[in-house]
């Protein structure tokens, strides 16, 4: 990936890095967007973000794009802590308090619909991060991160690292609802068929959960020789359960590109990582809603985070993960 994080990009779409339960509560009504005029480029923009977690993917995202507004934009900020309906409640305030547009690190897809119907009723623009498999004619446009991508990179990467051998493959997954499922199904659809997976569990983004769901692999599968987790703070936990078990052939994969990842390949501890960070969401984000808004030519209304897989031969080309 280059280092200008922000330049736009035009690639085929993916999704999604922000995830949780689904709710049944949520409401799934159909509201519909009027198209804005462009917005006087005078007038300072007011951007209302709904974040989805307090883990660090989101801390960095939220981070990125309060130094990217600057004096740019007001970015008045909420979060919905994994909470399908606390996302609904948070974009209903930024509804109450009429800002121009509304970005959302959604929690789950299906709750998603609901919000964007809000906001299309109040005649609000939203703009979506890491996702964008909904209905485009209903929002601004959208900064994704290619996680089908990343299970294809590492897949393949697995597939010439095992050299066509026979190898048994766990899975640690973040929660089901939106990425973890893209990036399963797509790294499963890369790996040869040498490689099975055997073991697939998700640990809902959590370090300690991750942890101990590694530690039912090893029991449950003591022939595991890669197991695959969702993110680089999870794998932290697997690596903990693989150490304590002095399990050290077993190669970790995962995703994200933190501090904690890349220090991870210097160490040999994580075999390889894809890189694609918040910091280039975030701030992708910020230039994008005031282009969208401003009717700038050029600006795409979609635009892709490009991934780099990362090994320890090129570690040292991992682009910065936080602001």
């Amino acid at each position: 990936m280059s280092r200008t994080t922000t330049r736009r990009l035009t690639a085929p779409l993916a999704l999604s890095a922000a995830l949780g339960l689904l709710v049944s509560a949520c409401s799934v009504d159909k509201g519909q967007r009027t198209d804005t005029a462009p917005v006087d480029r005078s007038k300072k923009l007011t951007i209302g973000f709904v974040n989805g977690n307090n883990i660090e993917f989101h801390t960095c995202l939220l981070r990125s794009m309060q130094a990217r507004a600057e004096d740019k934009v007001e970015l008045l900020t909420a979060n919905s802590a994994m909470d399908p309906a606390k996302e609904l409640s948070n974009i209903d305030d930024m509804i109450a308090k009429r800002v121009d547009v509304i970005v959302v690190q959604t929690v789950n897809m299906d709750a998603l619909e609901g919000g964007i119907a809000r906001a299309n009723r109040a005649n609000i623009p939203i703009f979506l991060t890491s996702v964008a498999s909904v209905d485009q004619s209903k929002i601004l446009g959208a900064v994704v991160t290619d996680v089908a991508g990343v299970g294809k990179q590492l897949g393949a990467w697995l597939g010439e690292d095992s050299k066509g051998g026979s190898v048994e493959v766990g899975v640690i997954g973040g929660a089901p609802g939106a990425a973890a499922d893209l990036m399963d199904a797509a790294f499963k659809k890369a790996l040869p068929k040498q490689a099975r997976v055997v073991f697939d569990q998700p640990a809902f983004w959590q370090r300690a959960k991750a942890q101990d769901v590694a530690e039912n692999m090893l029991q449950a599968r003591p022939g595991v020789q890669y197991v695959f987790v969702h993110n680089e703070d999870m794998a932290i936990g697997v690596l903990a359960a693989l150490k304590a078990a002095k399990r050290h052939d077993v190669k970790v994969i995962t995703n994200g590109g933190s501090p904690e990842g890349t220090e991870g390949i210097r160490a040999g501890e994580i075999a390889a990582t894809v890189s694609n960070t918040p910091r280039s969401v975030g701030e992708m984000a910020i230039d994008n809603v005031v282009g969208l808004m401003h009717k700038e030519e050029g600006v795409e209304k979609i635009s892709t985070v490009p991934n780099l897989l990362i090994t320890k031969a090129n570690v040292s080309e991992a682009p910065p993960y936080c602001a």
